[in-house]
């Protein structure tokens, strides 16, 4: 492996970023397409209407398309930055979710998921100024 695919760019968390916002989008339209329908299967009799109703929903449609959209992105920063780099850098949908779930959906965000929150906050903080030697280890670099 080259050095230049071990480093995280700007333009890689950026486009990380971008996948987590379609992570979080495509999460928010399935939740919002599945509420709007309001048949939930209570049980394994009713998870074919179930899939029967929401197959024509436009907001789970577009769900699909974002996430279909979404992994060819993630792809793409897969093949540039190592995957112990990726995934922890790009939690960052752990953060959009609760915060578009309380936004949008009025959802309630206890203050104990708050500080969980703020701690993946600081784990991708640790991670993306972590820096790769050339035998592959990490060590963090100097502020």
């Amino acid at each position: 492996m080259t050095d230049n695919k071990k480093k995280l760019t700007l333009s890689l968390f950026l486009l990380i970023m971008l996948t987590d916002f379609g992570e979080s989008l495509s999460s928010f339209l399935f939740k919002k397409g599945v509420i709007s329908t309001e048949i939930f299967p209570l049980s394994i009799e009713h998870i074919f209407h179930f899939a029967i109703v929401n197959i024509g929903s436009l907001l789970i449609w577009l769900g699909v398309l974002t996430y279909l959209f979404n992994f060819f992105l993630w792809m793409r920063v897969l093949s540039r930055l190592d995957l112990s780099v990726a995934v922890p850098v790009g939690s960052t949908s752990y953060i959009m979710v609760p915060l578009a779930a309380f936004l949008f959906l009025h959802e309630t965000v206890t203050p104990l998921r708050w500080i969980g929150i703020f701690t993946i906050i600081l784990g991708i903080y640790f991670v993306s100024r972590s820096k790769t030697t050339d035998d592959g280890t990490k060590v963090p670099e100097a502020s």
